[in-house]
């Protein structure tokens, strides 16, 4: 396709709904250190059949460009099939039993306190 063209194929939609986080990590916190940490309870979500993927990213800043944003180094998106399966993830970690509750602290306790921001989208 030629750039200026439309395509006549249609967008291609996914169902499903993705929690995402903006955060940094606390000072002496190597990025290794939190993605052993964040591996561990992500994959304890999937194999309870919570979540179906994930993306971690690596915020890189344009300069003048798009309204300002919260101060974040990253962005993590998890995928969930629906807003109903995303909300039954949430009621299980909160209730803050183990195995989760651990695995839940140890990656916590990798983000600087105050950092995090979280929202919720869902596919339309």
């Amino acid at each position: 396709m030629r750039a200026g063209e439309r395509s006549n194929r249609p967008m291609e939609k996914q169902k499903g709904a993705a929690l995402h986080g903006l955060f940094t990590l606390k000072a002496g916190t190597s990025e290794s250190e939190f993605l052993s940490a964040f591996e561990s309870f992500y994959g304890h979500l999937k194999e309870m059949g919570y979540v179906r993927g994930c993306r971690m990213m690596r915020r890189q800043p344009l300069d003048g460009f798009g309204a300002p944003l919260p101060q974040f180094d990253y962005h993590v998106e998890i995928e969930f099939a629906s807003l109903q399966q995303d909300q039954a993830c949430y009621d299980y970690v909160k209730k803050n039993e183990e195995p989760v509750r651990s695995l839940h602290r140890a990656m916590n306790a990798t983000v600087k306190r105050g950092s995090a921001y979280f929202f919720l989208s869902a596919c339309i």
